[in-house]
């Protein structure tokens, strides 16, 4: 795997579209072994019931790495670019199906036309979609969504397992590969250009 002083080197010398293919779609992870990567994946499948076939399935993030490549907001705190693996840092998976997409966004089409307005205010969920990303945080609480209920549950006995430390583990959901090298692309750049300001 690569060092968090490799990765900021090829984020000073690489193209972003390379960092991402070579680096960050690279099946192995750092704090995910590939038997649990496959032990997610044959559980979304099933609970899911799509073909394992039909679903491609990354580690991302810190877990991925050993290192977060993105700032982000915690508790009104923000925590830095690069900060490492923690015993509080999630497990974030990236999927990515078009089938799968499919059959959800189905789900949650069929929701919003039982809402009774339109268009139904799908709030930060609308923000993602168009982005080719479902976020499972977002989708409609309280209301009955199969496929939205089943991931939830799904990741919900993920994230007790021991096998992953009893770590919150999360999914979001892409169209293709296309969308999701696409939002990898983004945190690279951020990266990029902070070691050009540090320059």
């Amino acid at each position: 795997m690569i060092t968090l002083e490799e990765f900021r080197a090829r984020c000073a010398m690489d193209k972003a579209e390379d960092i991402v293919d070579e680096v960050l779609l690279e099946d192995d992870a750092v704090h995910v072994s590939a038997e649990n990567r496959t032990y997610l994946l044959e559980g979304l499948a099933s609970v899911l019931a799509v073909e394992q076939s039909c679903i491609q399935l990354w580690i991302v993030g810190s877990a991925k790495l050993g290192f977060a490549i993105t700032e982000k907001k915690k508790d009104g705190e923000l925590l830095p670019r690069y900060r490492p693996f923690s015993a509080i840092s999630d497990i974030d998976t990236a999927i990515v199906s078009p089938e799968l997409f499919r059959i959800v966004w189905d789900e949650l089409s069929t929701y919003a036309h039982g809402q009774p307005w339109m268009p139904w205010n799908s709030g930060r969920l609308g923000d993602y979609m168009v982005y080719g990303w479902l976020r499972p945080d977002h989708f409609p609480r309280g209301g009955r969504v199969r496929k939205c209920d089943d991931w939830w549950d799904q990741f919900r006995r993920f994230s007790a397992d021991p096998r992953f430390g009893r770590r919150s583990v999360r999914g979001g959901l892409f169209h293709s590969i296309s969308d999701l090298r696409r939002y990898l692309r983004r945190s690279v750049l951020e990266c990029i250009h902070a070691e050009q300001e540090q320059a």
